[in-house]
């Protein structure tokens, strides 16, 4: 079953794309990103797109003298 759906994925997530509805979302998705969406969907995992995803915030270290 997995390996039918993977086999597939590809031309599943460029007909996604091919939608006509495709172009009336807010932002135009990648074709890969689309390709991890049906990917999440498969594993029963929720997809997190990176613009959606809170600002990570990285400090620096003080260096001791």
């Amino acid at each position: 079953m997995k390996s039918a759906f993977m086999a597939k994925v590809e031309k599943l997530a460029e007909d996604a794309f091919d939608d006509q509805c495709t172009g009336a979302n807010p932002r135009y998705p990648l074709i890969a990103e689309l390709k991890e969406v049906l990917i999440a969907s498969y594993y029963g995992k929720a997809y997190a797109d990176v613009l959606d995803a809170p600002a990570v915030v990285v400090k620096e270290e003080k260096k001791e003298k």
